[in-house]
């Protein structure tokens, strides 16, 4: 029997480990006894004595939040004092008991982070040792049956806990139990218990909480470093197609620069030149070679240029081109065709796109034309030299950047 009831703690503690709350109590038991033995005679005199109580359980809610169920095993020792005045006998008893419990508490009232509680068990306990000192001699009572046999304890009572931290909580709590024998034996053995008790409940369950929080709070991070990861190595690969996409405009502005400067060989000089200007070509064409002074129809040696130039410009759909018109600052005398420097500037830019749209193999959406009038020199126009620098056309050739822009969005 005692080997069973050393099995069955050990189970309750290892269960216990994966209960919800694990619990561990100490306290005082004063316990006193009622005997009557086989004749039925009863003794009298007899005080109850202070003796201690371990137990080690778990607790569970069930149904609600409030009612909880207790299962728990626990060593208690009881005793008694007491005297036969008759024959004037002296009486002492000290018994020890395994026992394993079961019950219910439920939490009535909850200010703060205090909980009031009552609770009621019911047991099943088992002597382990015992000894009866009459007068001066001591007697083992584990043959005796009105105390090696098994006995029942109900126990009833309320406390109070208090929350120390998420995973802890201190309790105390009073129990009062009365007990009685399993089976019919000769005398009649009652003992009565008053259990003071100290105790701390863990909440386990709170405690895997907390690890699992905190597993799905790295779970979270990794995911989060994770996506900034596949953003950062996105960012790259547009970064590196932005850049494939700069290197293939460079391209593509040096091979145009190459075959414009072959087409207009034949019209190069003083009154024509070409250069690079911020990722764009750059046409300079002087008035004279193009205009006569104050009109706007062009030249025959002018338009053998700028269809040259157009031939070109065909070949290279993806380029954007640009005719910009520009004077010097010698007033224009108005008449009915033409009012003004800045007139005669947007008409002279307008009659090069005229031209450049008879090529019908240019992509006439790609051609823009604007008037700048004197307002943009590049000589001093206080001179003939300079003067005639400032009229002329220039013919700004750039790439699309659709497809550069959208990725620099991006």
């Amino acid at each position: 029997m005692k080997k069973l009831i050393l099995i069955a703690t050990c189970f309750l503690c290892i269960s216990s480990l994966n209960s919800q709350q694990l619990y561990l109590e100490a306290g005082k038991t004063i316990s006193s006894f009622d005997f009557k033995n086989s004749l039925g005679g009863e003794l009298e005199n007899i005080q109850a004595t202070n003796h201690t109580f371990l137990s080690l359980g778990y607790r569970k809610s069930i149904f609600t939040e409030r009612l909880f169920l207790n299962a728990t095993s626990h060593y208690s020792t009881y005793g008694s004092i007491g005297s036969d005045r008759a024959l004037d006998n002296f009486f002492e008893w000290d018994i020890s008991y395994l026992g394993v419990s079961t019950g219910f508490d439920y939490e009535f009232y909850k200010p703060g982070d205090f909980t009031f509680y009552v609770k009621a068990t019911a047991a099943a306990e088992f002597l382990i040792q015992g000894t009866q000192t009459l007068n001066n001699q001591v007697f083992n009572l584990s043959e005796e049956e009105d105390f090696d046999t098994p006995i029942y304890f109900l126990r009833a009572g309320l406390g109070v806990q208090y929350r120390v931290s998420k995973e802890l909580t201190a309790f105390t709590q009073y129990m009062y139990g009365v007990a009685g024998t399993f089976k019919d034996i000769q005398g009649d053995l009652k003992i009565n218990a008053h259990n003071f008790g100290l105790g701390v409940l863990i909440h386990l369950s709170k405690i895997e909480e907390t690890e699992n929080q905190e597993i799905m709070t790295l779970k979270e991070e990794v995911e989060t470093n994770t996506q900034k990861i596949k953003e950062l190595e996105d960012k790259s690969r547009q970064i590196s197609e932005l850049r494939n996409e700069i290197r293939t405009k460079e391209d593509e502005i040096k091979s145009l620069r190459t075959s414009i400067s072959r087409a207009l060989l034949p019209y190069t000089g003083n009154e024509l030149t070409t250069k690079k200007d911020d990722g764009s070509i750059k046409i300079i064409l002087e008035s004279d070679l193009l205009f006569d002074s104050g009109k706007w129809d062009i030249k025959p040696e002018g338009e053998k240029a700028v269809n040259a130039l157009g031939d070109v410009l065909s070949r290279n759909p993806d380029i954007s081109i640009l005719i910009e018109g520009h004077t010097d600052n010698q007033p224009l005398i108005p008449n009915r065709d033409v009012s003004n420097n800045w007139d005669l500037s947007l008409k002279r830019a307008s009659a090069i796109v005229e031209v450049l749209r008879n090529n019908q193999n240019l992509n006439q959406k790609n051609l823009t034309a604007a008037g700048r009038g004197e307002y943009d020199p590049i000589a001093d126009n206080s001179t003939e030299e300079g003067r005639a620098k400032n009229r002329r056309i220039e013919i700004i050739l750039s790439p699309k950047l659709d497809e550069l822009i959208e990725l620099i969005k991006n």
